[in-house]
């Protein structure tokens, strides 16, 4: 191509050439392409003065790819989808605003701000975040973001309840012969919680017992659960997500994080008791299991599960069929 050499100054033929270079970015060898023109008269190299690639942007990015870090474009689409000005979000979220600014502008993130940023860019987390804010949004605006926030906080709900209801397929010895039925689900947790905290290990197990009880006498399931072989005993398949869906969906159930000297963990509490939506024979059961382990804490009930025959005749990851409700331990 023609073009004005800025070395010798005269027009004359220009080569592109791209090149690979390596660079260091914390430690990590990145190779990007390197752009440059060599004129054909004087034989000189320089720039393009008027191109915007950076070398060092690029490796940016591959760095932050390689590290699965939150991106600029992410930073920024995430703050205005909530209608949030830099001042703002770098507010709620802790970081300064000349520093947000800067990461929006392709500088790269520091490993303690990227979990910042990771942590609060999930709605749920952003969510909980708006709820304690006092200070940096007004109450219109902030009932503007809790709009948007339901909207997409009800997909991912969706999403994620389609994807447990996949896994969980038909009716069969897996889910005690019953379609698994959220809402029963979510309201056997408030039944279990109500008027009592629950640590996730304790729960977890008490609804293991009251699907499994109800099987051994009724040959169904209450929630139509699957259960899974995990270290700390049987388990509701996926009970993450089982039970990050139930908090988000029913602002009456929420947890605590407790510390003590030797333990710490999650309590699950319910500020509202269950719906009526229980036959008599399921709230028998539930009834029954609350009773029969009220005096156990989580170590106690875990240890208790342990020596469940179905448990032992399965490996950890397995899910465990509810034919052995049946040789269910005697409390």
């Amino acid at each position: 191509m023609l073009g004005i050499c800025p070395n010798c100054e005269k027009e004359t033929s220009l080569v592109l050439v791209k090149e690979p270079e390596e660079m260091k970015i914390r430690g990590e060898i990145i190779t990007v392409d390197n752009e440059y023109f060599v004129c054909d008269d004087c034989g000189k190299e320089f720039e393009d003065p008027k191109s915007d690639y950076d070398p060092l942007e690029s490796a940016y990015t591959k760095y932050r790819d390689l590290k699965g870090m939150v991106t600029p474009e992410e930073i920024k689409d995430f703050r205005k989808k909530y209608g949030l000005t830099q001042l703002e979000f770098s507010k709620l979220i802790g970081i300064g605003i000349a520093t947000l600014n800067r990461y929006e502008n392709n500088a790269l993130q520091s490993e303690a701000h990227d979990h910042l940023l990771k942590l609060y860019m999930d709605e749920r987390n952003f969510r909980k975040l708006l709820v304690e804010d006092e200070e940096v949004l007004d109450d219109a605006h902030k009932q503007e973001v809790f709009k948007s926030l339901e909207t997409k906080l009800n997909q991912l709900h969706l999403n994620e309840l389609s994807g447990y209801l996949l896994r969980c397929r038909q009716p069969s010895i897996n889910t005690g012969f019953r379609k698994f039925d959220f809402e029963k689900f979510l309201n056997s947790v408030k039944f279990f919680c109500y008027q009592e905290r629950n640590f996730k290990t304790k729960l977890t197990k008490l609804l293991f017992y009251a699907d499994f009880e109800h099987y051994k006498h009724y040959a169904i399931s209450i929630t139509g659960s699957c259960y899974a072989h995990v270290p700390h005993g049987p388990v509701p398949d996926n009970f993450e997500t089982l039970l990050g869906l139930a908090v988000d969906k029913d602002e009456s159930l929420r947890i605590e994080e407790v510390w003590g000297l030797d333990y710490s963990g999650e309590l699950y509490i319910s500020d509202s008791p269950p719906d009526f939506i229980f036959t008599n024979s399921e709230l028998k059961i539930l009834t029954t299991i609350k009773e029969k382990f009220s005096k156990f804490n989580a170590r106690q009930i875990r240890d208790f599960s342990h020596n469940e025959t179905g448990y032992k005749a399965t490996e950890n990851g397995e899910l465990i069929p509810y034919r052995y409700a049946e040789e269910l331990q005697e409390i």
